[in-house]
Formats: C-alpha cells, structure tokens, sequence
C-alpha cells in the first residue's frame, strides 16, 4: 500500500491509503470510515476487509482518514475541529487527491458518519458531484437516534464534560479506537439536539442539496441497528434525488442470513458472503455513474 499526505484548503493534514496493484484504467472506489475509526474498519492488521476484497476484484482502493483520524495526525486546533469541517474540507481534498491521480470518477462508499459525510459534503455543495460513478452508504442517517441530546440534563452534561476534556474518550468507553473532539460532537448538538436542524454553519439547508443529488445510490440498513435507525437510514435515501437509488434492508424477512447490526453490515462473515458482493455487483453497473 501507498500512503499520501495532503493538506485540506483549512491546512489540516490528511494520510490517504491506497492499496497498490490496480491495472491501469481500474474502476477508483472511496471508502471512507465511520466515527471512532480508522483505515482499519476496511483494511484489518491482518490485510482482510472490504477494501482487499474490493482490490482483489480489480477496483483501484482509496483509504482516507478523516482529520485526527489514524495516520492523519492531530494537531494544537483538535478541540476545535468540526463533523461540518470534515464534510467542508476532508472529503472535497480526498476527492481531488483522486481525480488529480486517477483522472477517473470514484465510487464512494461511506459507513455510519462515512456515509453521511458523503451525503452531507454533496448537500453543503463541497463534493463535486460530476465526478462521482455511484455511492454507496451504510447506516448513514442524520435524523434518528441519540435522543439524549434533546433531554436537558444529558446534553448539558455531556457539554461539561467536552468543555473540560475537549473530546470524547471513545477508546475508554469502548466505543472505538480513536477519540473525536469537542468541536466534533457540538456539531451533532447542533443538528440532532434541541430545537436542533441540519444546517450548515451559514444556514443553509443540507436537506435541499441532497435533494439534488443525481448519483445512483445503493444504501443499506439493518433492523438491529442502535446507533442508526433503518428509518432514520430510509429518511435520508427518501431525501436522495437521483432517479437511480435502491434501499435495502439486512433482515432475515428479506432473505437475509441474520438481522444485521449496526458494525456487522460490514465486519461479519455473513457481510462479506452477502453484502460486500452486492457492493461490488452496484460498482460494476455504474462504471460510469449513468
């Protein structure tokens, strides 16, 4: 594998993995991880992971590592640091890092806040969207769950404790294997709590640009998901514009193996026997987004 740094427009710096060995011409996929993770969510220590298994079938990989995530390392401004700058800066520099390398259209694929990092990058009009073959998403909602944040002890609680901390200790929760900062989780505050709505900073309506989006979109949900919601994921794929979208729920009344949760619709035997086909099949149907 190759490692590439770059530097987003806001002058963070970014490791971008990509797996080597792709022939020339090779269909370009993005998977981009969720919160409190890194690269190793698609690639495992032990070189398993949707990303070898998409390698492996002749897809030129990608790997971003989102700001403060993995190899891309943080900084004095951590604290500080936005879910909406990820959206504004990280994966708009990913995105070109590709093309500029490629000179080809990318699948993208998001898990949880990966997908919805997507999603919303296109809804804020920073992610070009010309230049996207198809998307994929995976538990990616903005709308369901974390209904804490709305209940005035828990939130001010929880602001406290960001206040004091300046993160959010997920190793030690168990939650993942990296941190995310206060700025981070104050953004959710802002989307998902009280009185909340997903606008960005200069008020403008995510909801209407994703509206707008014109890319072929497969996006998955399971019906044992705590962290995302299958209605919340159907909410957001309803919300998609393009005429070339599929919505598929991992249940067992579905034909399923299992009722899928929210980390095994990707890291499971069963996914990779069931899902991680699907992926591939949706890519090769889009090679060119039409």
């Amino acid at each position: 594998m190759t490692v590439h740094r770059i530097h987003t427009e806001d002058q963070v710096e970014l490791a971008v993995t990509r797996l080597d060995g792709a022939a020339a011409g090779a269909p370009v996929v993005v998977l981009v991880h969720g919160l409190f993770c890194h690269r190793s969510f698609w690639l495992s220590k032990k070189g398993g992971g949707l990303g070898p298994y998409l390698a492996e079938r002749g897809y030129d990989v990608w790997i971003p590592e989102l700001r403060g995530h993995g190899r891309s390392p943080k900084d004095r401004r951590f604290r500080g640091w936005t879910a909406e700058d990820q959206l504004q800066f990280d994966v708009p520099a990913v995105q070109r890092l590709v093309g500029a390398t490629t000179g080809r259209n990318a699948h993208w694929v998001g898990h949880s806040w990966g997908g919805q990092a997507i999603m919303g990058s296109l809804g804020g009009g920073w992610l070009d969207r010309g230049s996207i073959a198809s998307l994929v998403t995976l538990g990616a909602n903005v709308t369901a769950g974390d209904d804490w944040m709305k209940k005035r002890l828990p939130a001010a609680a929880a602001k406290l404790v960001l206040a004091v901390t300046g993160k959010v200790p997920a190793p030690l929760l168990g939650l993942g294997p990296e941190v995310a900062s206060r700025g981070y989780v104050m953004d959710f505050f802002r989307w998902k709590g009280r009185n909340g709505a997903w606008l960005t900073r200069d008020g403008r309506d995510y909801w209407q640009g994703v509206r707008a989006i014109d890319r072929p979109l497969l996006a998955f949900a399971a019906p044992d998901d705590k962290n995302d919601p299958a209605w919340g994921c159907e909410k957001l794929f309803d919300a998609v514009g393009s005429d070339d979208k599929r919505f598929v729920l991992l249940s067992k009344q579905n034909g399923f193996a299992t009722e899928y949760k929210h980390v095994e619709m990707i890291i499971s035997k069963e996914a990779q026997a069931e899902v991680w086909p699907m992926i591939d099949a949706w890519m090769k149907a889009h090679p060119t987004g039409q």
